[in-house]
């Protein structure tokens, strides 16, 4: 049965008097049996003595489905803010305790289901405990499961505010993610400075981007969705897109596929999704699942009910993408095909131009490549020709073809060598 796990535990790296976990454990007993009155189920791991109390090895509360959260979470954790006060009271040192909230199955006791893994984990991360270790000044931590704080935090279950709690990435990309706070730092943070909101914070992450600066964009962009109410509305989309472009341009591309897919699967009719984790695969050379993504990346955008500017440089990026996918798996007239309607969906892009500019210099037709490249570039302002030449020119030198590409560029007085964007992955030219 899908339910809740809490799970309380003393930090190994402040463990504190004997004296002091034995007053926690019998108080945490106590608060997790009272908590049993409203349809948990309190479970207590052995612990390795009578002085160590239940607290030493963890003391789990399993909440099944059925159960009314909003009713017993709350009242859980004042009374073990309560406890740990009572048992640190005093002048010597004290105890630290974590906490660790999951959602998932739940079995009965002496079946370890998924619940009660998860919280494990949260707390025998290295991730967790170095984060937890750089807040100042606090005796109690909470660390929650990425579903458990998508929906029951964010769903207000809790008398927390999401904005007090701040990611963890336990691996890399997005979906491995962990969520701390430490109740009662939330008066001290508000007298503080005051943070940008989301929306700020997401804007000046584009701009960094488009300057090159990723790393600094993806602190903003990860602030930004720490900030905002759930991963599953228009802002996180955005800025959840631009965090995996600055995963795919640091030559992450792995961190930029997990991000792309978490966005995917709370956003399942994001088209922009699709064309990224499309040109992601195709650039990986696997070109099935590219079609797939790409193909739905088309349907979705198509069935849009009003056409716009923007969803009009999307279509014509899916079909370009379709257009390679095609023409890697040797079908080279509906590749043509695509890369037509490409030009008719954005008449304004280069992109089209530029596909059949590789084309001809493939075949080493420098005069039909000089006119074509010659064209896009009379439609590229002097603003936008950075960002032509990073799409256009990074690893062209290692395609066929790409030599003629270079000299045309060069002829026009522009340096193919000074992009900005540094990869690991080459990509491949766009047809």
């Amino acid at each position: 049965m899908d339910g809740v796990c809490v799970t309380a535990e003393v930090d190994g790296r402040a463990p504190g008097p004997a004296a002091v976990r034995a007053r926690l454990g019998t108080a945490l007993a106590a608060a997790f049996g009272a908590a049993s009155r409203f349809g948990g189920r309190p479970v207590h791991e052995a612990a390795s003595g009578p002085a160590d109390g239940a607290a030493a090895h963890g003391v789990h509360l399993l909440l099944p489905g059925g159960a009314d959260s909003a009713a017993v979470l709350p009242r859980l954790l004042r009374e073990v803010r309560a406890a740990l006060d009572e048992a640190n009271r005093g002048r010597g040192p004290g105890v630290r305790l974590r906490l660790a909230l999951a959602r998932g199955l739940v079995l009965p006791p002496g079946i370890a289901g998924h619940a009660v893994a998860e919280c494990l984990r949260l707390l025998d991360s290295e991730a967790v405990g170095a984060a937890a270790d750089g807040v100042p000044a606090t005796d109690l931590t909470v660390v929650a499961s990425d579903s458990f704080f998508q929906n029951v935090v964010v769903g207000g279950l809790l008398e927390h505010r999401p904005e007090d709690y701040r990611p963890v990435r336990l691996g890399r990309g997005a979906p491995s993610v962990a969520w701390l706070h430490a109740p009662g730092r939330g008066a001290a943070a508000a007298s503080g400075p005051s943070r940008p909101p989301a929306r700020e914070l997401a804007a000046r992450a584009g701009l960094l981007l488009g300057r090159g600066e990723y790393r600094q964009a993806i602190l903003d962009l990860e602030e930004a969705l720490r900030l905002l109410p759930g991963a599953d509305g228009p802002d996180a989309e955005e800025s959840l897109l631009r965090l995996g472009d600055c995963h795919r341009r640091l030559g992450d591309v792995e961190a930029a596929a997990q991000t792309w897919t978490f966005l995917l699967a709370r956003r399942p009719l994001c088209a922009a999704a699709c064309q990224r984790l499309g040109r992601l695969e195709l650039e990986r050379r696997r070109t099935h699942r590219a079609l797939v993504y790409l193909t739905e990346g088309l349907r979705l955008v198509r069935a849009r009910p009003e056409p716009s500017a923007k969803a009009a440089r999307l279509t014509c990026a899916l079909l370009l993408d379709l257009s390679c996918v095609r023409s890697a798996l040797g079908d080279p007239a509906v590749a043509d095909a695509f890369l037509n309607e490409a030009a008719e969906a954005d008449p304004r892009s280069v992109l089209p131009l530029v596909s059949l500019a590789f084309r001809a210099a493939r075949r080493r037709d420098l005069q039909t490549a000089r006119r074509l490249l010659g064209t896009a570039l009379i439609r590229v302002s002097g603003e936008d020709r950075k960002d032509f030449l990073r799409e256009v020119c990074t690893g062209a030198a290692s395609w066929e073809g790409g030599d003629v590409i270079i000299k045309v560029l060069q002829e026009n007085g522009l340096d193919p060598t000074a992009s900005p964007w540094t990869t690991h992955a080459p990509r491949p030219p766009p047809a």
